[in-house]
This record gives C-alpha cells, structure tokens and sequence, in this order.
C-alpha cells in the first residue's frame, strides 16, 4: 500500500464528471444578457456580420489586438483607445455594456432614440448609457436638427437687442401711427416721436377713405410730418393711402408685418392712451392732463416740447408757468432717455446671425414654425427679410419670426402624392381618407392635396367628381 502526499507521481486516475447538465447558452445566458425579441437579436447578428467595419473589429478582438496603434488597420484606429473594453458575444460587440450597432441599423436606432422628441441633450444622455458606435452624438444632434416635428414647435426666438430709432429733430418731423378697438369703437392714434404729443380719433368705419379724412384734420393743425410710421393694415397698404402720402409729400414707412414691437412708439402710447379712457369719465380732460405731464427724465411735457408751453388744466396755475418755454436742452435729455430704456431692454437679449439669401428658414405663425420658406433677399427696413413659401408666395417678416432649419420640406409630402394611376377610385378614396387624418395635422399638406386634387381633375374631369 502506498500512501500519496502533495509530492507523490502516485497521482489519482481522472474521471470525466459533469459537473453542470449541458445548457444552452445563447437562449439562456444571452438573451437575458441583452433583452430583446429573437427578430431584433437575429437582426442586429446578421447586420454585424454583413458590416465591414464591424468585421474587421470582431477579427481583430479575436484574434488579439497589436501591441503597437500604427499596426492597426486604418478603419481599426477610432476603437484603440477603449480596445480593453470591447468585447464580442455570440456575433455581437459591446463596448463594456453598450451594444456596438453596425451601420445599417444605426438610422433605426436614431428614429428609437428619438421617438419621444426630446432634446439634443436628452436624446444623447439617453443613448450614450445604452449605445454605442463612432460619431454617433454628432449623429443625433444632425438628426434631431433636421426633424419637421421638433422645429415647428421650438419655443419663441430670444428678443434682440433694441434698435434705437433715428431721434427727430424738431417736433411733428416724424410720426407713428396704430389702429385700436375699445368698447366696441375703433380709434386711431397718431403719436409725435419727438415730443410724445399724441392725438386720437374716432373713427367712422375702418375704410382707407375714412382714415385719411382724420390724418388731414390732424395735419391741417399739427404740419405734415416728413415720415408717417404705421403697421400694415389694409388702411395703410392700400393705393388710395399711398396716393395720400404722394399727394401730401411724406414718406410712409411700414413696420414687420406680424411684429408689433417694431412700431413700439406707437403700441406703447396706444396702451397708455386705452388705459386712460377706461378708467376716465371724462376722455378729454384725461387726455389734457396726460398732454400735461411732465415726462420725468425730461421735466418737460409733452405740451410744452410739442407747443413750447404748458397748457391750462383744472389745476391752479400761475400766469407766469403758463407762459411760452423754450429749452434747448430737450434733445439731449431725450437722448439720454432713449439710451437708458436701450440699457435695461438688452440686457436679456442677443443678437441673431443675419441671414443669406436662398438659405432655408421656418417662419413662426403665432403659435409654432410651421411654414418652410427660402430668403429671397433682405428687406429695406432693419433685421426684416423677404422669404418665399413652397407655393410662390411672397412674406416680409422680422428676423425674430424667422428660424434657419435643416429640415427638408419635401420630407414632409413625399408620401403625399402618389404616382398617379387611371383608377379614379383609388383617387377619390386616397383624396377623401387623407383629408380626414393627416390634412387636419399639417395645413402645409392640405395644400399638396389641393394640388393634387387640381392635378386629378385635369386627368379626370371627364369621369370623376371631387
């Protein structure tokens, strides 16, 4: 008998023992590993097999990586820095845990991880936990630029920095002028640049004709300004108007159409002015008091810049502070005055990029972006641009209204209009079903259905109705 101690050749015989029963692997381990259907692993299997790139990362993981980066084959030189942490597992890489997409699938994976429309940030931080292939943030932020959904309803641009207007040189040299509604009455205002000195009418009806008839009265008093600055009502873009302002001699200057604010001398007082005749009993004594005023960064009212004098109110007031006041120091103040509201209004504001003609932009409705246009050239008046919608019509907007975008219109309707075949019953039911879903979502579609439908009818008109 011979007994073995840890230094003995009288080693045991081995004896095959299944210690663990034969399982099978991918079923089990693998698939709880990465947990998807059997189609999308079978997918993501054949799509790395069939990547060249990926191909030649899964060889060069098997096979060993080389101790030198130059040794790498060139489209191998991207994965060097984390080669420790790639790895491969049944046909499929991972880098650490994040699942290595091939190419052909990466469009898919865009489309998932921004399903939701979230942010650029978001769908990043979303993805980079999970996925993995190169570029693949630069990727996401160019996918999402380019999404029509995101970019019609992006919040509102930043307001810009304030525009100082030209600051006249004598009173009533240039006036604004703006159409309000109040109790069921319509007004106009016309309000002096200078001097601040406003004048208001109530108006007959809302005709060009009617509106004239009251600027005259007030020119007969006032003097004919040398610019007249108004919106674009149909009061003011008409030709009688623009034969008015010919026939008087000023030049009529009009605002962004949809942008009030670029008429902001005018909308201000119009608050001011609406306020007053709520609360008052008496408008005109209102509006003699206001006129009265004194404007406090001026200590000067507006009476007294626009007529050189105060005016007498219900107030007692002495002879001699009704007499005529002539300050030559009024323009500087107003300067002054103009430069400290600039101050406090741009502190929240930054400037937008100037736009280039033919340059792509989505043009703000009022409550999203949803007109694609191209900039056709910049308008006269400051940060205003003529753009052209996708039907040929022309818009003059401000700068604020118009966002540059990726976004390709025809991405929108290319599945819009079919071929078009001589079933007109397949006509009229692709007409009638696209009008009751997707027209209802997206106006810019319905007018590719109306041009369709036009196309139809030429086809057609001899045996359909639509």
């Amino acid at each position: 008998m011979f007994l073995a101690d840890h230094l003995s050749r009288n080693y045991l015989q081995e004896t095959k023992e299944d210690l663990v029963p034969d399982l099978t692997v991918n079923e089990l381990t693998l698939l709880a590993y990465l947990p998807i259907s059997q189609q999308m692993y079978d997918t993501f299997q054949k799509s790395t097999a069939e990547d060249f790139e990926l191909k030649e990362l899964t060889k060069t993981v098997i096979e060993g990586w080389p101790l030198d980066k130059s040794e790498l084959v060139k489209i191998m030189t991207p994965y060097w820095t984390f080669r420790d942490e790639i790895s491969c597992v049944d046909g499929l890489l991972f880098k650490s845990h994040k699942l290595i997409v091939p190419k052909s699938m990466q469009r898919e994976m865009l489309n998932k991880i921004h399903e939701s429309h979230m942010g650029i940030n978001k769908c990043k931080a979303r993805a980079r936990y999970v996925l993995f292939w190169n570029g693949m943030a630069a990727q996401i932020k160019d996918f999402i630029s380019k999404c029509s959904t995101c970019q019609e309803n992006q919040k509102e641009q930043t307001k810009e920095p304030m525009i100082e207007s030209e600051l006249p040189e004598r009173p009533w040299s240039k006036v604004a002028a703006d159409i309000f509604h109040l109790d069921g009455n319509d007004y106009i205002l016309i309000v002096d640049y200078y001097s601040k000195w406003s004048e208001i009418h109530k108006l007959d009806n809302l005709t060009s004709k009617n509106t004239i008839a009251y600027l005259k009265s007030t020119f007969s008093r006032c003097g004919i300004p040398d610019i007249f600055y108004s919106d674009n009502g149909v009061q003011f873009s008409s030709l009688e108007f623009k034969d008015f302002a010919k026939d008087y001699g000023f030049q009529h200057l009009t605002s962004s159409p949809t942008y009030a604010q670029s008429n902001g001398q005018a909308e201000r007082t119009v608050q001011t002015i609406k306020s007053l005749l709520k609360k008052s009993k008496d408008p005109y004594k209102s509006l003699l008091d206001y006129r009265n005023t004194v404007i406090t960064e001026l200590e000067l009212s507006p009476a007294q810049i626009f007529y050189g004098r105060r005016l007498k109110t219900t107030l007692p007031t002495t002879a001699p502070l009704l007499n005529v006041n002539n300050s030559q120091d009024t323009r500087r103040k107003l300067k002054e005055r103009q430069s400290k509201q600039k101050y406090y209004y741009d502190r929240h504001s930054k400037p937008l990029e100037p736009l280039q003609n033919g340059q792509k932009v989505l043009v703000h409705d009022g409550n999203k972006w949803s007109k694609h246009a191209t900039v056709k050239r910049k308008h006269h008046t400051p940060r205003s641009y003529v753009e052209e919608t996708a039907d040929g019509r022309l818009y003059r907007r401000n700068r604020k209204h118009l966002r540059p975008t990726k976004c390709n219109k025809d991405q929108h309707t290319q599945n819009i209009v079919p071929i078009v075949t001589h079933n007109h019953q397949v006509h009229k039911e692709f007409i009638r079903g696209y009008q009751h879903t997707q027209c209802r979502r997206n106006i810019s579609m319905c007018n590719s259905i109306r041009r369709y439908k036009n196309k139809v009818r030429k086809e057609c008109a001899n045996t359909i109705k639509i």
